[in-house]
């Protein structure tokens, strides 16, 4: 396995002699990784605007290099490309045949980009056009012009080679080319917020390239020191002249190509092609995963809602039968109250009261048969309530 030195006392003297981001170049790795290894072998580091005083004249005094009880040298093992993607080249496009997989592969590893522009696509062509007149005014379909504002002109041609040959080879391939606002824009004509994508079958990823920035430390001009209400950068951002080719999905297994001093992208669009075919290939399966848990979620949801009709259901159930328990209960009552009735009266007053009393606990017992809900009895005047055993049929 490939490694990386880091020897303290040499360490110590080069991040006094360039800013960190210059030297973590040099050293093939980030600047905060760089500061991290620093800080583990205790040493000392210059504080933020400290190059901004040095190309001011200003002097400085750098601290001393320290004790240090740790190791004067520490050795990083560098980690793979292969497996840096979290999948190799042969474990992608799994998902077709034998045969397909072959021809896709032979095909796509097969590219060359030219040296020339010849028969440029519909895309190029527009975007050739837009970015050749003086302000971008030339009069063509917003919808045909790549956003290249992220891109030096002098390396404009480069991109135009390089997308032209990506366009044929996907077109090929079955894969649609599309440039548009994203999703979240909705519609929009600023050439700015086109988005490029690459689609099959309804599933897309949206690709990029622009020119690699780097980052120095801003040196305040004479305005910005005499103007005390202006807000003095610490850095200022300068383009490279290298480019760098993205994938740019969350769920994409590769993402990043980038000019070395080893390879330009233009001799990695081949594998560049099969990347952005197994990108999108990983999009339809996580929308096929999205698509079978909403279903899920759906089905669940109805039989929530079914269990919760149904308890809505029992309830109204239960508070009849209470109703119809009280109804009963009340016929009862009136039932032995009009016993009672016949029993005390029955040998007392006129014959025309005894009528009277007779005519009164008919209509009487009538009404507690009405309440009743054992009894069915309907009623010319009042409205009877349903019978208990309608209400067992129903419930049924």
């Amino acid at each position: 396995m490939e490694t990386r030195i880091y020897e303290r006392e040499k360490l110590y003297k080069e991040v006094w002699e360039e800013p960190m981001t210059t030297l973590a170049t040099r050293y093939g790795v980030s600047d905060v990784a760089l500061r991290k290894h620093c800080i583990k072998m205790n040493i000392p580091l210059p504080k933020s605007g400290h190059w901004t005083k040095v190309k001011l004249g200003k002097k400085i005094s750098i601290p001393p290099l320290p004790e240090h009880n740790g190791p004067d040298k520490i050795e990083v093992p560098v980690q793979s490309i292969d497996k840096s993607f979290g999948a190799k080249m042969s474990e992608i496009l799994s998902f077709l045949s034998n045969e397909e997989h072959q021809r896709v592969t032979h095909y796509s590893l097969a590219l060359k980009v030219p040296d020339r522009l010849t028969n440029p696509h519909d895309l190029i062509e527009g975007t050739k056009q837009y970015y050749s007149s003086k302000k971008g005014t030339t009069q063509t379909k917003v919808s045909n012009v790549i956003n290249l504002s992220k891109i030096s002109d002098e390396l404009k041609n480069r991109v135009y080679r390089f997308y032209n040959t990506l366009f044929v080879a996907l077109e090929h391939l079955g894969y649609t080319i599309e440039n548009g606002a994203p999703k979240s824009y909705g519609y929009s004509r600023r050439v700015v917020d086109k988005e490029l994508s690459i689609s099959f079958g309804g599933d897309r990823v949206p690709i990029f390239i622009k020119e690699i920035q780097k980052r120095i430390d801003h040196i305040p001009t004479d305005k910005e020191i005499k103007n005390s209400l202006w807000s003095i950068p610490s850095y200022d951002y300068i383009k490279t002249g290298k480019l760098h080719f993205g994938i740019d999905s969350y769920h994409a297994r590769r993402k990043n190509w980038r000019d070395t001093e080893a390879k330009v992208i233009e001799d990695q669009i081949g594998e560049i092609v099969l990347w952005i075919m197994d990108a999108i290939h990983v999009e339809k399966v996580k929308r096929k995963e999205r698509e079978t848990e909403k279903q899920r979620w759906l089905e669940e949801q109805l039989i929530r809602e079914q269990i919760a009709e149904r308890k809505e259901m029992e309830l109204k159930q239960l508070e009849l039968l209470d109703q119809y328990a009280q109804n009963w209960e009340k016929a009862e009552r009136i039932r032995r109250l009009l016993d009672a009735v016949e029993s005390k009266f029955a040998k007392v007053g006129t014959e025309e009261e005894k009528q009277i009393l007779n005519d009164w606990v008919k209509w009487a017992r009538e009404k507690a048969d009405l309440l009743d809900p054992l009894d069915k009895k309907d009623d010319n005047i009042l409205d009877k309530g349903l019978w208990l055993f309608d209400i067992i049929k129903q419930k049924d």
